[in-house]
């Protein structure tokens, strides 16, 4: 594995920008073709903890309008090759999420090929106003 820079944080600030100047990012460059992993430093708001902070997560990757950008994780058995054809913008590692006060660090799993693929499908969608039903509704 390879610690090395990403665009993503910048990338997030672009797209929400009320987030400017809140995250920084580092990636893990993993053994697969397709599968990096972010580090994501943000500074919060407020403090809170690492359950608060997963709770709102994990809902926000289940109920949400962000649910098809957003996975959710809690798994201590997860590998790289597990996120392989993964729909999602990124997956919340919550198992190793950290957070003191008013800062933490997720660590973000995301597929290069397909949920970036799966993203730009759905910003194409948004853009024509045509919305695909998923199957189960």
């Amino acid at each position: 594995m390879v610690i090395t820079s990403t665009g993503a944080a910048k990338a997030v600030s672009k797209a929400l920008p009320k987030l400017e100047g809140k995250l920084t990012g580092n990636a893990i460059r993993v053994p697969t073709p397709n599968v990096s992993m972010a580090l994501l430093n943000l500074n919060l708001g407020r403090s809170t903890s690492v359950e608060e902070l997963n709770d709102f997560l994990r809902e926000a990757s289940i109920n949400s309008p962000m649910k098809e950008q957003i996975g959710y994780t809690t798994s201590t058995e997860i590998v790289s090759s597990d996120l392989v054809g993964s729909p999602q913008a990124g997956v919340v590692d919550g198992a190793a999420t950290i957070v003191e006060e008013n800062r933490a660090v997720l660590y973000v799993w995301y597929d290069n090929e397909a949920g970036y693929s799966n993203q730009v499908i759905r910003v194409m969608q948004n853009m024509s106003g045509l919305k695909l039903v998923d199957i189960p509704a």
